[in-house]
């Protein structure tokens, strides 16, 4: 089944997709965010082009479940789930971010680069957690 996996920012959304076999994870071009109905729209393109069963998508966990980075991506998921017919998960995405620039420093990439290569990394990071407990038969889903 390919999934596709978004880490939703305040300027833009990190995109990444898999293979069909859920073996290998990829970033691709990361969205500008233009609010939730846009990025739904575009989501809907990406999900037609790359032929995707399911999106997931990175929601920062807070104490208090309001923070405004939390808000921001549950209102990208309502939009997502009406412009959709497929399924629609979430994933926890905490640490993906940091994990994403870790793996940006070990490569040698200038920090110039980051900004444009790391919310995307971090949906790729979202997506193969998310398909390593899909194979370990939990469904992968953490809401």
């Amino acid at each position: 089944m390919r999934w596709l996996a978004l880490d939703v920012g305040s300027r833009r959304v990190g995109v990444a997709v898999c293979d069909v076999q859920e073996q290998v994870a990829t970033a691709l071009d990361a969205l500008a965010f233009t609010g939730p109905e846009r990025v739904a729209e575009e989501v809907a393109s990406l999900v037609r082009t790359w032929e995707a069963e399911g999106v997931v998508v990175g929601v920062p966990r807070t104490r208090s479940g309001q923070g405004p980075g939390e808000r921001r991506v549950r209102s990208v998921v309502a939009a997502l789930r009406t412009h959709l017919m497929v399924p629609v998960e979430v994933e926890d995405e905490s640490g993906t971010t940091a994990a994403a620039e870790g793996l940006l420093a070990e490569a040698g990439v200038p920090q110039r680069r980051w900004r444009e290569l790391v919310d995307s990394l971090a949906a790729r990071i979202i997506l193969e957690g998310f398909l390593a407990m899909r194979g370990r038969g939990d469904g992968g889903v953490s809401r």
